[in-house]
Order: structure tokens, then sequence, then C-alpha cells
């Protein structure tokens, strides 16, 4: 029997699911034989805070968040904060250490570290032995004003006194174009820490390729139904971000954090090329390629103190400059025998442009904190932010969008305890003004939040949340600069947009002992007058018509949630299993439709540690979600990793997307009135990845804490389409 490459890579990711689930009984007795390290938290320890009793687990149950204790066992196998977070398997949350990827389906995650807001370098530079706790707030507080914000991740860490801590690592494929690497260096002494890290990332596919089939409807009743055939196409960039800081503490009493952070990013080619087949009509060959350069200097200046009857300020001033440089090559050939020669020819249209962005930007924050007891609580605080965005089209397009926006928020927050309930009540107000020429809008939101937790048995914790947040549009799309692809398709900016409320609620239940941890959640949002995307057939003077993408605020938008997780520490310090599934069901209608959509989702995280070796398995389907009138899928994984450790030193090998030869594939479809359309695109460069791991680290000298730092802004949104 003949065995396809593909199918030896899906029998090795079944091979390694047995594996982690079958190896009980062979664990069990290997564990005897291995030096275990105990817990940071001792079986017979018991913590007590009047808001859930834990004997002898990992989790600690707090009425907004969970406080996750790793094991040393975790410490010892784990790199940098994205290995360690991945090996707590917490719910809801995914982690691909080898992207540098943190997601979540309910939004986005924000990760801080000791509260300050963290990037990509500072998750690297994590130092696993000196995280004393992961604080995983899955219903941020009006404290966090952030769009489509789902969770945050909190580490918290106990840094040096005097000495020195760095390492590097690098993530490297063995036939492909894919690596990620960084370098950190952190010198403590007495009360000042000096730190320096540098961060790389580099692809360079040439097997991405997008394949599609659309119906186009016009309102004659004539329908155009045409196919799209991709062609392989090369994607590459290279990402650098270095980061220079200084920290003076005195935990008692102050923190003083300056911190220079420089991004540049290279991508000097993406998009796709397909022909394009219709009935009756010539073929035709879209070829798209762009090209991106952007570089984003930025200072941030901190600084909290301490003042009596357990009182803080905190104050953080950050000023960023963004500069882009796109280039959007857009054309239209003939098709002529090869792809060669059709580009080698005469483009029939050419919908090129290109755009000089500048975006400077001030924001400030400060934070007033006062505490009253274990339970109780106090803090309030507002943020300006103030930027202005200066981005020049010229080529298919000739304009100078200007946008000048101010942002005000301000909020306050108590916490405390009444009766059996803990409480958390908030509210915030926000204030957004966004003005294009004589376009624009004003307008103040509130945002209120109501969270309820009660421990009715040992071990389990309720919790009730209600908020109303509110979302608004983004630069780019208040931009009034139309984008044509085709002579089909052109995509509008609208600066008649406003910004519209979600409301939400949701109730979870936790049961954590020191064998197994449940997590279910169940939530319902409704939001009116959602941005979506409407797309309108516009008639030409040459009698076809143009269809216009274009952002409008709909009729509304509502979803259904529900998720659950089981872990189960088979074998302490040795074999961890983890299993979750998620249901989510939308209702989207707009101006002119109405769409429902259900999706199921499900993930399974396997770890098994055997004295110096690890071994770990991750599987993920592709999450889908209906938004306006497109269903988007993301991405899908199967990543299975072995190391071995040897004192500072770590090595690996893995395989990503075991078991997938065509890599991600990434769908998406779309279902309205005058236009339908079902796509596929894949990355085949990433299928059954091989890649190679080694990272070492290496420090000297004695821990103290160095004071948390409670706040962090940071701008990246550059206002470009």
């Amino acid at each position: 029997m003949h065995y396809t490459f593909n199918n030896l890579m899906r029998i090795g990711a079944s091979a390694a699911i047995f594996l982690l689930c079958s190896s009980y009984s062979y664990a069990q007795k290997a564990h005897k034989d291995v030096k275990a390290v105990s817990d940071s938290l001792k079986t017979d320890t018991v913590f007590n805070l009047k808001e859930v009793t834990v004997s002898g687990a990992r989790i600690i149950q707090k009425v907004d968040r969970q406080v996750i204790l790793p094991t040393q066992t975790i410490v010892k196998h784990s790199t940098n904060g994205y290995d360690l977070l991945k090996k707590l398997m917490i719910p809801t949350i995914s982690v691909d250490e080898v992207q540098h990827a943190i997601t979540s389906s309910a939004g986005s995650v924000q990760i801080r570290i000791n509260d300050v807001k963290a990037n990509q370098s500072d998750i690297l530079a994590l130092q696993p032995d000196e995280v004393v706790r992961v604080e995983f707030i899955d219903n941020p507080g009006v404290r966090y004003n952030e769009d489509g914000l789902a969770a945050v991740i909190n580490y918290i860490v106990k840094r040096r006194y005097a000495g020195y801590v760095g390492g590097l690592s690098t993530t490297q494929a063995f036939t492909t174009g894919f690596n990620n690497s960084n370098a950190y260096f952190k010198y403590n002494h007495k009360k000042s820490e000096f730190s320096l890290s540098y961060n790389f990332s580099y692809r360079d596919y040439d097997k991405q390729h997008t394949d599609q089939y659309a119906t186009y409807l016009q309102p004659n009743g004539i329908e155009r139904n045409i196919n799209y055939l991709g062609f392989n196409n090369t994607m590459a960039y290279n990402a650098h971000t270095l980061q220079l800081g200084y920290n003076l503490a005195s935990p008692d009493q102050y923190v003083l954090n300056v911190r220079f952070d420089f991004g540049w990013m290279n991508a000097p080619y993406s998009g796709g090329i397909m022909r394009v087949e219709e009935t009756g009509k010539a073929d035709l060959l879209q070829y798209n390629r762009n090209a991106n350069h952007d570089r984003t200097p930025s200072l941030d200046l901190y600084y909290s103190v301490n003042l009596p009857h357990k009182q803080t300020l905190a104050v953080d001033v950050v000023g960023t400059y963004i500069g882009t440089n796109y280039s959007h090559r857009q054309l239209e050939y003939l098709f002529d025998e090869t792809l060669d020669k059709t580009i080698a020819g005469k483009a029939l249209h050419d919908y090129s442009y290109k755009t000089d962005g500048k975006k400077y930007s001030l924001i400030s924050e400060a934070i007033y904190t006062k505490t009253f007891s274990k339970l109780a609580a106090f803090s309030s605080g507002f943020n300006y932010t103030v930027s202005r965005t200066d981005n020049k089209y010229t080529g298919s397009n000739n304009v100078n969008t200007i946008l000048n926006t101010n942002n005000v928020y301000g909020f306050a927050q108590l916490q405390g305890q009444a009766g059996i309930f803990n409480y958390q009540l908030g509210v915030g107000a926000n204030y957004v003004s966004i003005e294009q020429s004589v376009d624009g809008f004003h307008k103040w939101t509130f945002r209120p939040q109501i969270m309820l937790s009660a421990n009715p048995l040992k071990n389990v914790n309720i919790r009730y949340t209600g908020r109303l947040r509110t979302n608004n549009p983004s630069l780019a799309w208040l931009s009034e600069v139309r984008q044509q692809s085709s002579t089909l398709q052109a995509y509008d900016g609208n600066a008649a947009l406003t910004s519209y409320n979600i409301y939400s609620n949701d109730i979870r239940v936790t049961w954590n002992t020191p064998k197994f941890s449940l997590y279910s959640q169940g939530g319902f949002q409704h939001m009116p007058d959602p941005i979506m995307m409407s797309i309108l057939p516009q008639k030409q003077d040459d009698g076809s018509y143009l269809y216009i993408w274009k952002p409008e605020n709909q009729k509304k938008f509502e979803d259904w949630t529900w998720n659950t997780s089981l872990t189960w520490h088979a074998i302490k310090n040795v074999l961890d299993l983890m299993v979750s599934c998620n249901y989510e069901k939308d209702k989207s209608r707009g101006l002119t439709y109405s769409h429902d959509y259900d999706f199921w989702g499900y993930q399974f995280y396997g770890d098994l540690t055997l004295g110096k070796w690890n071994i770990s398995y991750w599987f993920r389907n592709s999450f889908k979600s209906l938004w306006g009138e497109d269903i988007t899928g993301g991405e899908n994984g199967s990543n299975l990793e072995i190391t071995y450790r040897h004192k500072n030193v770590q090595v690996g090998l893995g395989c990503l997307l075991l078991g997938y030869a065509q890599g991600y594939n990434y769908t998406n479809e779309t279902n309205s009135r005058y236009y339908r359309s079902t796509s596929s695109t894949r990355i085949k460069d990433n299928g059954n990845m091989l890649f190679f791991s080694f990272a070492y680290n290496f420090s000297h000298g004695r821990k103290y804490n160095a004071g948390n730092r409670i706040i962090e802004n940071s701008d990246h949104d550059s206002g470009i389409r």
C-alpha cells in the first residue's frame, strides 16, 4: 500500500493525539523515576480570599478575574511568555507559540506585564521563572477602553534587585521562508533596570493563491457568473522591533519608566494573481501587487506614586509617529496564452495608486486608586488622545485626506462585597470628535457595567456581567476615497459614519479543583446601528455596472455565544489535557438584507513532560463568523512539537499544520442581493512545515518587586486603506 506525504502526516497527527491521551499508565510509572518539583501552591495550602476558598488548586477565582499559578514544572519547560501561556491552558484563549499569536474567538486579547500593556518583544523577553502568577481577566471592566476587547492576560512578574538576565531564541523552518527570532538583555542595579530587546520576523512564501466563484446580479435581471482561478503568488515581509528601556523603582514609593520603541517593517510584495473566466467573454487576468514600508518610533513616559492611606496615582504620556509608504498595483490584462506573456503586454486598465502616510498622536492618561480592604477598592481616571492623520494618495486616486481626532475617556469603578455577593460597578464616559475637512462627527457615549459573583458551592463560582460599550468607525473608513480594484468592483469610504453601542450580557460558571478545571460561559450581544458593508450596483456611462462596497450604519446585529472548556491534570507535573467547544449564532440585519449563521468550534491541547523531554500537541478547527453579509473563516491549527531541555538550553523539532498539506485555508462567503461569492485562500508553504527551535536564557542576581506599572498606551492605526 502506498501513502502520500499528506496521509503520513495525518497518521502522525493521530499518533500524537494517541500518545498524549493514552500515555497515562506509562507516564504513571515513569513519574516515579522523575524528580518532580513541587507546585508553586502546595496541596495542603489553603487560600481564603473571602471570594472563594480553593484548596490545592492552580486557579484562584476573583470577582473579575482568574488568578493562575504556574507550577515549577511548567516554568522549567517554558522558554518565553508565549510558551508559558500555552502550557497554562487558559480557557477561550488560543496560543500559537510558533506564529507568536494569542487569540480568542470572542474578540481581541490584550497582553500586559505587571499591568503594563505588552508587545511581542516584551512577551518573548519574559523570563518564565520570574512569573509569579498570571491573571486572566475574561470580561474586562470599564478600566479597559478598547473596542472589541474580549480578554486581558496579565503576567505578574518579580524582577531582579541586582544582576542581569538575557537570552535569545529562534524558530526556523527547514524548507520554507519562515523565521521568528529575538534577543534581549536586562541589567539591574539597586533601584534601576536598563533593558534592550530586538525582535525579528521573516516570511517568504511562493505558494499562496486564491480561487473564487462569483455571481454579479444586475438590477435589470441579468446575471454574470465569473470564475477566478488563482496562480501561485509570492508574499514576503521582514519586521523588526527595537526597544530601549529604563526603570527606576522603589516598590513601596514610586515607579518611573522611560521606554523608546522603534518598529519598522518592509513588505516588498504581496497580493494575488487570478485568471478571470466568463462565458461568452475573453479571459482576463487580474494582477495585484502591493508593497509597504512602515516606520513607527514612539516615546513612553510613565510615573506612579504611592500616597498615604493606600492610595496610588499613575500618569502615562505616549508620543507616536507612524510613517507609511504604500504602493498598490492593480492592473487588468487580456489573457494571452501564459502568465508571463500576459504581464509583458499592455494593461487594459490600471487602478494603481501610492500612499504617503503620516500620523502623529499624543496619548495622556492618569489613574487614581484607593484601597479600603482586601475586597473593597475604588478607582477612577481619564484618557485623552489627540491625533492628526495626513495621507496623500496619488495615481488612479489623487487626493489628500486629513483627519483630526480628539478622544476623551473617563471612568469610575467600585469593587466590594455585599452579603454573599462580590460586585464590581463601573461607568465610563467617552467623547469622540473626528473631522475631515467640513465633515465629521462629535459624540458623547456612556459605558456602564455591573458584575456580580457568588460561590454557592465549594470551588464553584457563578458570575453575571452586564455592560454597554461603544465602537467607533476606523480612520480608514472615514476617508472619502474610492479605490477601484477591477472593472466590476470598487471600495468607498463614508465620512457620515457614526459610532454605535454594544449591549452585552453573559453568565459564567467555573469549577476548579487540583485535578480538574471546568469553565462554561454563555453570552448575548445586541448592536443597533452597527457599521457593516453594503454592496451597491452603480450604473456607468457605458451601461455596465460597477459594484461598490461601502461601510454604512446598518439596522442591527445580534449574537449568542457559548463556550465550555475542561482541563484535566491527569498526572501532576507530567500530563495535562484540555478540550473545549464553542457555539455561536449570529443574526445580521442590514438596511436591505437579513442573514443568520450558526457555527461550532472545538480545540484540543495535550502536554506530556518526561524528565527533560516535553511533547505537546495542539489542534483547532477554523473559526467562522458572520458580519454584515460575509461569512469569514480564520486559521486552523495542528501543531506538534518535541523539545529537550538541558540547564538553560532548550532545543526542539516540530511541525506546523501537521496533516494539512494545503496549509492555511481561509474560506469566505458572501450572499447579498446583487453579489454572491465563495472563495478560498491557501498558503501551502505552511502545510506540514517542519521547523527547528532553539532557546538559551541566562541570569544572575537576586529578585525583588520592581513595582507594578498599571497603565500603558500605544498607537498602531495608520488610517490607510
